[in-house]
């Protein structure tokens, strides 16, 4: 990467003269010769028309043209835009009657969100003065309003004169408000009303400009601080689109120049053996997308930093600061990669949205963005690879039982070209992806099982990724998301009413589906603390609000397990956690932390997902507890909608046939539940006897239970339950069951009589299954000791998938510690020999058996592949 940015340095006309390769590994330090020699050149004049050209180009993209605006596609947005900004002018308060506020309920002075949203609401007045509405159109219409313009432009002095100008009294609250919140607006508000502004305030240009480089107190020097924790990642994306908008305006080209070389870090595909600046945020080789140092944000930060980079390819277009070279093929990667893996449907997956899934927004809205981003991407790519992803767009539109709403994209030429695909023939709707598929994105720990009809989510952590996270009053009760919880989604079913945040507020934090938990009460952060967040400043952690004591303990926190991780075979996978504390429960117990910071203990257990086509296998075992308090397990616990009836079907070990039984425990051999509505149907049979409980209950909560910000509205909801009790202190207790996704009753019980699958091994050491049908078998190794099943024997942690083709095995090996420098296995196989092999994979074969060794080190969770061919 660094010698394609090297390549893209040698052929920019600013950035040639201003940055060295090095400044980029570094922090983007610039010589006094490079300084002067980028001031000659963007002081030339081909640098100012460049400059004008990036002003014009992101003019157009967020308010369009004449032309454009009058098609009828962009009615219905348009006005939207023009409304909006008639109810931002209603609420704009005299100045005789301001006092701590810009706008009616809009205090400032102490939430810096208020100001962030003070300069929102300018900025959407601002979007209308220079949003092109066709006069003989109905309702309101505000384009080029010089009442309404010259409103923004006293707002936006009056805001700086007594809210913004004096630092002193600047940057309370989160940083993020005052390093991306507001500058994000502002910088748009300077660009669309540039010539009025300057006609009427020309001071507010550069005084914004020089304010916003002070308050970027994470930066250096008033820039950008590659080293800086907070400037990563979405974040990093977005501070530099701001500063590319605040150089073209100041016609300063040097800051364009840095701000581009700055994003174009963002693209560097994260390499945990060389990590630059300390910075482990941002996209990984597995499609794994990190941001907060340790949190899976594919869904949430990851869609943000997507948008800012289409933004700034639209910013740059026809000029030479634009790197097309590195950015289109990145982008387009990513979204085959690490975005549509994770959409089922036009449905964004909750394992890969942070504290955003106590956010009443739902999945499907989530999507929006990244189809917008997907539509501009088109426009840079060869006609092949457009029309490619014209079809996916068309595939997610018509597969998502949610709606692609158009009027919230930023850009008017999306919408139209969007509904233009939509309607167009020649454009065949098809997924991009295998519809079948397996992703193990071990480098985030998380793991997604494809198929047409259904899609399996998997949530780990360990010591390298958070169990959750928390933040500002947001997913406040979280301890179990990352423990194994996982989520079914059934093709066809509109998945809000299985899953998002009613989901959450009602289900309860202790029976997620997956999850082994001690019974206990636990209290939220607010519940404990009085406040969002924990506080001691005279502690040695030194605790406040954004303090990276308060990011390791309080809002995201890994855990004490190392074992975390899978393999990949194909499209089949094994993927597997040992259970461990949160580090706050390890050292408050060291005495480290406080003495009043609350922490609490995990239960053990081992705990194993084998994916295959029309089941998933789930073991556990080991399962423990070091305080002795009782311990359950949840099987499943399905949300269905309140107007949905269910039915629950099933037969039991000594033959008793149930046809919804009453809430309570049954030796169940299979069961199967569904709704009155398609695509909820789901089966389940249980290899082993053991008591299940069974259940089915209405929940009503509010949405505040999970998150502050949200309104104290009152929802109700239906859940069916399964769930295992093994009583109090167990001692090695242990489960397995097997999910059938879409299976009626009568296939569940005919699956029961004649399984495809049998379990191996279920011990505190190896958790093992064979599919007799597909010729795989599974195997997840735990412990250091050498164990042996079905013949297969590991030497140390494993995960490991064995299929058997006519007389052709393959094996795929991973490490799921991340710790191993070799791993060393054995395969009992007649007259093996090696067919091919992973690069770090060596084997020797005798009549018997296979010895192999693998160079696992600094491997991250690959899946090393052997092929063998036997004879008989």
């Amino acid at each position: 990467m660094v010698k394609n940015l090297k390549k893209i340095l040698a052929t920019s006309l600013t950035l040639t003269t201003f940055l060295s390769v090095s400044a980029l590994d570094t922090n983007n330090s610039v010589h006094a010769s490079e300084t002067s020699a980028a001031s000659t050149v963007a002081n030339s004049a081909e640098s100012v028309n460049e400059l004008n050209q990036l002003k014009e180009n992101f003019r157009k993209y967020l308010v369009g043209t004449e032309s454009l605006n009058s098609d009828p596609l962009l009615a219905s947005k348009i006005n939207s835009v023009h409304k909006t900004a008639n109810d931002r002018l209603d609420s704009f308060l005299p100045s005789e009657e301001r006092g701590q506020g810009l706008f009616k309920d809009v205090t400032l002075g102490q939430d810096p969100k208020n100001l962030a949203n003070s300069y929102l609401y300018l900025y959407q007045m601002a979007l209308a003065a220079k949003s092109y509405k066709d006069p003989s159109q109905t309702g309101f219409n505000f384009y080029e309003n010089v009442e309404m313009i010259n409103k923004i432009i006293e707002g936006l002095d009056w805001l700086y004169a007594n809210h913004f100008a004096d630092q002193e009294k600047g940057y309370y609250g989160n940083w993020y408000e005052w390093e991306i919140g507001a500058p994000n607006h502002i910088s748009k508000i300077l660009l669309l009303l540039e010539d009025e502004i300057k006609s009427q305030k020309p001071e507010l240009i550069n005084a914004y400009a020089n304010s916003m480089d002070l308050y970027l107190r994470n930066g250096k020097d008033g820039d950008i601080d590659l080293t800086a924790r907070q400037h990563t990642g979405a974040n990093l994306a977005d501070i530099a689109t701001n500063r590319i908008i605040q150089g073209a305006i100041t016609g300063d080209g040097q800051r364009v120049s840095k701000a581009v070389a700055n994003i174009l870090t963002v693209f560097q595909t994260i390499d945990p053996d060389h990590i630059v600046n300390g910075n482990t945020d941002g996209f990984y080789e597995d499609g794994s997308f990190i941001q907060h140092h340790r949190v899976a944000y594919t869904g949430s930060y990851g869609k943000v930093l997507i948008n800012r980079i289409i933004q700034t390819m639209k910013i740059l277009d026809d000029s030479s600061y634009n790197p097309k070279d590195i950015l289109v093929p990145t982008v387009k990667n990513w979204l085959y990669q690490g975005f549509s893996p994770v959409i089922f449907e036009g449905y964004m997956m909750e394992i890969v949205k942070g504290r955003a899934v106590s956010r009443t927004g739902t999945g499907y809205a989530d999507v929006n963005g990244i189809v917008e981003a997907m539509v501009d991407l088109t426009n840079y790519l060869n006609e092949e690879d457009s029309q490619q992803l014209k079809s996916h767009i068309k595939y997610i539109a018509q597969t998502t039982k949610g709606t692609i709403n158009t009027g919230s994209f930023t850009s008017n030429l999306a919408v139209v070209q969007y509904n233009n695909l939509i309607v167009d023939s020649n454009v065949e709707a098809k997924n991009a992806i295998a519809e079948e598929n397996h992703y193990a994105f071990n480098l985030m720990d998380k793991t997604v099982h494809l198929r047409d009809s259904y899609a399996f989510a998997f949530s780990r952590s360990s010591d390298r990724i958070s169990k959750y996270e928390y933040m500002s009053g947001e997913n406040l009760m979280p301890w179990f998301q990352g423990d194994g919880a996982y989520y079914l989604y059934l093709s066809g079913r509109n998945q809000t009413k299985s899953f998002g945040a009613n989901y959450f507020a009602t289900i309860g934090p202790y029976k997620l589906p997956g999850t082994t938990v001690p019974v206990e009460e636990r209290k939220t952060i607010p519940e404990l603390y009085g406040k969002a967040y924990y506080e001691n400043t005279n502690h040695p952690l030194n605790f406040f609000a954004s303090s990276v004591s308060q990011n390791d303990y309080v809002y995201f926190p890994v855990g004490t397990n190392k074992y975390s991780g899978g393999v990949k075979l194909g499209k089949y996978g094994v993927t597997g956690i040992q259970l461990g504390d949160e580090i706050g429960y390890r050292d408050k117990q060291k005495g480290i932390l406080p003495d009043d910071f609350v922490a609490y203990k995990n239960a053990e257990a081992n705990k194993s997902a084998f994916m295959f086509d029309d089941e998933i296998i789930l073991l556990g075992s080991g399962i423990k507890d070091q305080l002795g308090r009782e311990v359950i397990s949840t099987i499943d616990n399905r949300m269905f909608d309140s107007n949905e009836t269910s039915s629950i079907t099933g037969e039991t070990y000594d033959d008793q046939v149930l046809t919804d039984p009453e809430n309570g425990q049954y030796e169940l051999k299979w069961l199967n539940f569904k709704t009155d509505e398609e695509a909820s149907k789901v089966g389940y049979y249980f290899p082993e006897s053991s008591s299940i409980n069974v259940s089915t209950n209405t929940v009503t909560e509010s949405l505040k239970k999970i998150r502050t910000p949200n309104p104290d509205t009152k929802i109700t909801e239906n859940f069916f339950t399964l769930g295992l009790e093994h009583g109090t202190n167990p001692q090695n207790a242990k489960y397995a069951y097997v999910i059938l996704p879409n299976f009626n009753e009568a296939d569940t019980e005919e699956y029961a009589n004649s399984p495809g699958v049998k379990i191996l091994s279920n011990t505190e050491d190896v958790h093992a299954v064979e599919h007799v049908n597909l010729g795989l078998k599974g195997f997840n190794f735990f412990g250091d000791k050498k164990r042996s099943v079905s013949n297969v024997t590991s030497y140390n942690p494993a995960s490991i998938l064995v299929k058997k083709d006519g007389d052709i095995v393959t094996i795929a090996v991973s490490d799921p510690t991340f710790s191993l420098d070799k791993m060393k296995l054995e395969v009992e196989l007649p007259h093996p020999a090696v067919v091919e092999a992973s690069k770090g994979v060596k084997a020797s074969v005798s009549s018997k058996k296979t010895l192999i060794h693998i160079d696992s080190k600094n491997s991250y969770g690959k899946s090393f592949d052997i092929k063998l061919k036997v004879k008989e």
